[in-house]
């Protein structure tokens, strides 16, 4: 597929996504009224929608239908969404913005943000538990939601992100706990977002852990991404460490650079039918914004 081509099948799966979520979310004027406008406000919010494009990219290179896996690509990026609204929280990080607009707290009250990002975060479990128990029975939804729980959980984004608060304002944190903090605070749903179309399509061992290491690089990488480009614009997280400012620009560069190579590794036993997210790993590794 030629570069053109590729873009526009990048437009057309996101443009399915933006139809899935919009299609799944819970109307603005049913009730509870306030809590259904924060969540699409969240959700709604201009998101790059990565992590469910991951998804359906990964759906493809399997051979399956992208359509087929659309209620876990939804539930990935409700997930996602649901712990940027907690992120954000005065007792978090206390940001006032996200891409530009009022964080959910500031624009609905913190007590409404909480209660949306929770009914979100139940969606996710509804969404994926259905999904797999269409294509492939109760086991495969058992092991769908496992998965998604892993992902949330104490030893992914829960766990990264207390790891984060403990550390902030502190000392310095060295490479391999910053490395540890990040792979379970952002690395984890990357890693459920690759894993969850193989689970669905009851893709072999090997195969499994052929995504996870691809997702768990690209989702690292992604994350020093963000972090050089913070430091570009001049707004690291105040008091946190960061790869960048760790590393410096020039070795946090490096480590995405060693960390896409890795991912890139990964993917061989696909070959060319991996090319959409070959591209993946090229936009993480040079993207500017």
């Amino acid at each position: 597929m030629t570069d053109n081509g590729m873009k526009e099948r990048r437009a057309a799966l996101v443009a399915l996504i933006e139809e899935a979520l919009d299609a799944r979310l819970p109307g603005a004027d049913t009730e509870p009224v306030r809590v259904h406008r924060a969540m699409r406000h969240a959700v709604n919010g201009g998101g790059k929608r990565l992590r469910p494009l991951l998804s359906l990219s990964v759906a493809e290179m399997l051979g399956l239908d992208p359509r087929d896996c659309l209620d876990a690509a939804c539930a990935v990026e409700t997930a996602h969404t649901a712990s940027l609204i907690l992120d954000d929280l005065p007792c978090m990080d206390n940001a006032a913005e996200r891409r530009g607009r009022p964080c959910t707290h500031k624009e609905y009250g913190a007590a409404t943000a909480i209660l949306a990002a929770l009914a979100l975060l139940s969606e996710s479990f509804h969404l994926v538990a259905s999904n797999a128990e269409r294509l492939g029975g109760p086991e495969r939804a058992v092991a769908a939601v496992a998965l998604l729980r892993d992902a949330l959980g104490t030893h992914g984004l829960v766990g990264g992100q207390h790891l984060d608060l403990l550390h902030t304002g502190g000392a310095p944190v060295s490479l391999e706990t910053l490395t540890s903090i990040h792979g379970e605070k952002a690395g984890a749903l990357f890693v459920a977002s690759a894993l969850l179309p193989g689970v669905l399509s009851g893709l072999d061992a090997a195969g499994l852990d052929a995504l996870r290491r691809f997702a768990s690089r690209l989702g690292l990488a992604f994350q020093i991404s963000d972090d050089l480009i913070d430091a570009r614009h001049g707004g690291e997280d105040a008091g946190k460490c960061t790869f960048a400012s760790l590393l410096g620009a020039d070795g946090a560069a490096s480590e995405v650079d060693r960390l896409v190579d890795g991912a890139l590794e990964a993917l061989a036993p696909w070959g060319a039918a991996a090319a959409a997210l070959q591209r993946m790993a090229e936009y993480v590794r040079t993207r500017k914004n």
